[in-house]
């Protein structure tokens, strides 16, 4: 298996665009607010937001713990945090940098609560990542984490061999693709406890560009294309299938979140 891409070279701007474009999709809306809920932010707490992407998370983050107090969100790639600058141009709490989540520049204990979604399984040296995580949130503190195991996918396609080379080859494109399964244990021994999981789903039953499985067909298939003998001709084929059985009333997508929540120990 050749070697998953760093996520800054992933998230270019054409495609921070089009995982903005998702993340403002229903379902993803639903679950950031879910996750966000599970959270509970309070007014006055500091909070990280890792791996801000569009700066979504940081503004819902931002508007639940109140103006005068600090909000920082941190992302790789420089195209995702120009759009995050932008969304959150007028909440004056908020700041952003590009930095690196095995070395985050910023001071022990500094925060109350951090979120990252979808970050963890991108990050090779996870444990260092999930150290320096526990460094600068405070003792008592509270994180979340959500991160995907891409074999709960379930995905409806008249060739199922097809769709499991698409979903196999995906795979490829991060470190840490079954991250969900030692997470719990890995963060245990980066100094959390109370460590707790709770599940997610996204489902779409319905071939519509409005929903995440749709809007994240473009980002897989020109991810697979080239990749495990799969074809441009492979990836078209099927995507139209998809919209074949979606035009069936048999389109069917679902996947798991698993949200890690834990309290940083003394």
């Amino acid at each position: 298996m050749s070697t998953a891409p760093t996520a800054q070279e992933q998230f270019d701007e054409q495609a921070s665009k089009i995982l903005t474009a998702v993340y403002l999709t229903s379902d993803v809306v639903a679950q950031r607010e879910k996750v966000l809920a599970l959270l509970a932010p309070k007014q006055g707490e500091r909070a990280l937001d890792i791996g801000c992407g569009p700066g979504l998370t940081t503004e819902a983050l931002a508007l639940a713990v109140g103006q005068n107090t600090e909000v920082v969100g941190i992302d790789i790639a420089p195209p995702m945090l120009a759009i995050a600058k932008q969304r959150c141009t007028d909440l004056k709490s908020v700041s952003f940098e590009q930095a690196d989540v095995t070395k985050l520049p910023f001071k022990d204990a500094q925060f109350d609560i951090a979120l990252a979604s979808q970050v963890y399984e991108y990050v090779e040296q996870i444990d260092d990542a999930l150290r320096e995580l526990a460094r600068v949130v405070r003792p008592g503190g509270r994180v979340a984490l959500v991160d995907t195991d891409w074999e709960s996918a379930v995905w409806a396609s008249h060739d199922d061999a097809r769709m499991r080379r698409v979903l196999e080859t995906w795979d490829q494109h991060i470190p840490h693709p079954q991250l969900p399964r030692t997470l719990k244990r890995r963060m245990m021994q980066a100094g959390f406890e109370e460590v707790r999981v709770e599940v997610v789903p996204l489902l779409n039953l319905a071939y519509d560009p409005q929903t995440y499985s749709v809007g994240m067909m473009t980002m897989l298939g020109n991810f697979a294309a080239g990749r495990n003998g799969l074809t441009k001709e492979d990836i078209a084929a099927w995507q139209e299938d998809a919209r074949a059985i979606g035009a069936e009333d048999g389109y069917f997508f679902s996947l798991n979140r698993y949200v890690f929540l834990a309290t940083r120990a003394a």
